[in-house]
């Protein structure tokens, strides 16, 4: 499983994407990007979130939690 913080990219914001996959993330993450923050996902912003996609079984994963698993 994997997860995106939006907070992680910077934002005020507690929303959190979840999917098996990559693009399940990404999917969730365009669809909240432009509802929520009147943002589209060009090429370069998409490449730059991406960085921030995590397994939730990561070392990074943690370290975004402030070291704890959910």
């Amino acid at each position: 499983m994997k997860d995106f913080h939006c907070r992680e990219a910077g934002l005020d914001c507690d929303w959190v994407a979840r999917g098996h996959s990559d693009e399940e993330v990404v999917e969730q993450l365009s669809h909240h990007a432009l509802q929520v923050h009147d943002v589209k996902l060009d090429a370069d912003l998409l490449a730059k979130v991406r960085g921030h996609i995590h397994d939730l079984s990561s070392s990074s994963h943690r370290e975004s939690m402030g070291g704890v698993l959910p």
